[in-house]
């Protein structure tokens, strides 16, 4: 097991232990959250652009099959997502999620190039290559992303609230071994709609998708033109305490790849559960993906992930521009 899955099995523990102490509703948190319910906590955690400040750490392990291997092999990412919302207004805000990738994958003596560039989720730094027994851990390339959003997604009819949200995306050539990235900088837009249930249904649905193009970089690596969309679809459990059933997979589109290794499609189910350990909001979860389509040369088959998502203080409440 990995550092960050060592982790997250022992936080969720803790937690769990933690949890046993505490109210149904929970106790009110410290901070910012303070005068809201582990219901209220739950859903806003459910908003990928809402105005909790959280670290999202997740670890994906997936399993890799193709002509570079021989075989199939183990490729670990772990990636910590700070999500950072800062109100500009009293109405607008702008939400920035930089995705910081640390891939443990075994080495491969061929070019990255023979292979296309960077196949597979290479938005989450996981690389093309895979032979022999020695393995490396380093990282990869890190994406940013940042969205304006309404403050309070509109209100639709029948009583959910449609959240919606646009910006700019950059990926940056941070990779430590170049197999690990695609040495390029490279930009494009990204954006997220999502329904969330009124205050008693059960199904949260969503897309978020961001394309890269390359427009700078090492010109002995292949332009980038890449393409994630991440469906997300959320049912809430009726039953005691704040308990989901879903999956959030990521679809990877290649564009520069032949057919054969353009897409890695995946389908999934995981679970989450939302609960305080102490004064702290905190979420895990995990899930595991089935690839019904992926790159024919070298692609993943299935991956499990394990995520844990501490709520921690804001450091900016106030809106920057035009306070009432």
């Amino acid at each position: 097991m990995t550092w960050l899955v060592r982790i997250l099995v022992v936080l969720a523990l803790m937690a769990h232990g933690a949890a046993a102490d505490v109210p149904d509703k929970g106790e009110p948190p410290e901070g910012d959250a303070e005068d809201m319910s582990l219901e209220e906590i739950s859903r806003m955690l459910d908003n990928p652009l809402g105005n909790l400040w959280i670290i999202f750490m997740e670890n994906d392990l997936g399993r890799y099959r193709g002509k570079p291997a021989r075989n199939s092999e183990w490729v670990n990412t772990g990636l910590i997502q700070p999500v950072l919302p800062v109100p500009l207004t009293d109405d607008w805000n702008l939400v920035t999620r930089p995705i910081i990738p640390i891939v443990t994958a075994p080495r491969f003596n061929v070019s990255a190039r023979d292979f296309g560039d960077c196949p597979g989720n290479c938005g989450s730094g996981i690389p093309p290559f895979s032979v022999g027994s020695d393995r490396t851990t380093a990282l990869g390339d890190i994406v940013v992303w940042s969205m304006l959003s309404p403050n309070e997604p509109p209100e639709l009819p029948d009583g959910s609230k449609m959240v919606w949200g646009a910006g700019p995306s950059f990926r940056f050539p941070t990779a430590t071994e170049d197999k690990f990235g695609s040495e390029r900088w490279s930009a494009g837009p990204s954006g997220i709609l999502l329904r969330q249930p009124p205050k008693d249904g059960h199904w949260t649905l969503g897309l978020f998708g961001q394309h890269h193009w390359s427009f700078a970089g090492s010109s002995g690596r292949d332009s980038v033109s890449h393409t994630q969309l991440q469906y997300i679809w959320w049912y809430k459990l009726p039953v005691e305490g704040e308990w989901s059933v879903g999956a959030f997979p990521m679809i990877d589109i290649n564009w520069k790849a032949d057919g054969g290794n353009k897409y890695n499609v995946p389908i999934g189910l995981g679970f989450s559960t939302t609960f305080f350990v102490g004064p702290m909001p905190l979420r895990v979860g995990a899930e595991i993906d089935y690839f019904v389509a992926h790159n024919n040369d070298y692609g993943p088959r299935y991956m499990l992930k394990f995520f844990i998502v501490p709520v921690i203080p804001r450091l900016v409440k106030e809106p920057l521009f035009g306070r009432r």
